[in-house]
Order: structure tokens, then sequence, then C-alpha cells
């Protein structure tokens, strides 16, 4: 008997298996791809998107397209509530799906409603999209504007995100300081040797 399969995201988890779609509709089986946003960004070039090294075609996965050319259903729209009793996903446009079965790969989001921001400056990491918006602010700032800007973490993609902005403050000039706020040492899983050459490449 025919099934309903339903992906929520477009994960890397689910990209393997988007690409495998044919068989599963040759089979006669319906395919569903739910996600926000037509494109699925890779997070390790998120920090390049920043910089503008990369465009954001370089970055980022066609993952309607790659659904769509297979045979699936892709549907705009984010997954609100799962029934598993009814089998059911109900999305935040109101709208309904069954499934028989259903695969989560949605990536991950910074909660900003927990962080209480304020102001219009607050860009988390997650999802990627969010740093083309905070490369546009900085380009906008206007000429001989000079921004601060302070990047929470101190790990691995703090310091490329650190990095990459001061790339673009060389490239743009509109950068005025940058600062790596950490509740640890930067770095702090790294050999000692690669934590000094972060600390004296940011001096």
């Amino acid at each position: 008997m025919p099934k309903h399969l339903v992906f929520v995201g477009g994960g890397h988890a689910h990209l393997t298996a988007l690409m495998r779609l044919r068989d599963t509709v040759r089979a006669g089986h319906r395919v569903t791809l739910i996600g926000p946003s037509r494109y699925h960004y890779y997070s390790g070039m998120g920090p390049g998107l920043l910089s503008g090294i990369y465009r954001p075609s370089e970055a980022r996965f066609h993952v309607k397209r790659m659904a769509e050319d297979r045979g699936a259903t892709f549907i705009e729209d984010r997954v609100v509530r799962v029934d598993p009793v009814r089998r059911t996903l109900a999305l935040g446009s109101g709208a309904e799906i069954r499934y028989d079965a259903v695969s989560f790969n949605t990536g991950s989001e910074v909660p900003l409603d927990h962080l209480h921001p304020s102001g219009e400056n607050v860009f988390p990491v997650k999802p990627i999209e969010n740093l083309l918006v905070a490369r546009k602010r900085i380009l906008e700032a206007g000429p001989g504007k000079r921004l601060r800007v302070v990047v929470v973490g101190g790990g691995t993609a703090a310091v490329e995100m650190a990095a990459n902005l001061g790339y673009l403050a060389r490239e743009t000039g509109g950068i005025g300081g940058i600062t790596l706020v950490s509740r640890s040492n930067v770095l702090g899983d790294f050999p000692g040797k690669a934590r000094a050459l972060a600390r004296e490449t940011s001096s």
C-alpha cells in the first residue's frame, strides 16, 4: 500500500535522502518536504557569507528544486505541532498534513525570546540567513560611521565570525572595533598554541 513520507526540514541528513527520492516515488509512495525556505545554507560557509568571501549561491542548496525534480511536493512553512496519535503535523499557516512516516532535520536556531534582546542590531548566527542581514546592515551603515561589533562565544564558530568581520572591516572601513566575549577561554578545547595564535591574530 502506498505511504506518505514527510521530511521536515532540508538539513544535511535529509540531503542524501532527497538525492534518492526517485526510487521512493517510483515505488508508488508520496513524499513531501516541509521547510521555512526553499534554500538550505551550509553552516560551515556562514562566516564567509558575512565577510563576502562567498556569494549566497555558493553556500546553499536549492532543496525545493531538489525535491520537486525528483517527484516530491515542497511546502514552504513551519511545523508547529506534532500529533503522533493521529499522525498529523500542524503547520504555521493553519494547514494540517497527515503522514505515515516523518523525519525531522530542521537545523538549529538561537532562541532569542529567552535572551530578551534590545534593539534591531542583534543577529543570531542560526539560521545562517541572518548573517546576510547582518552584512547588509554593516554595508548600509554609511560613510564615516564606524560600528562596534560584539561576537558572543569563544568556540571555533565565534573565532571564525570575528576573523571574517575583521576581513569585512578591512574591505569596507565600516567597523571600528570587534570584541569577542566568552565565559571561558577562547578555543578552550584547543592546544595552547592554537589559542595563542587566535589571540595574537585578533590583537
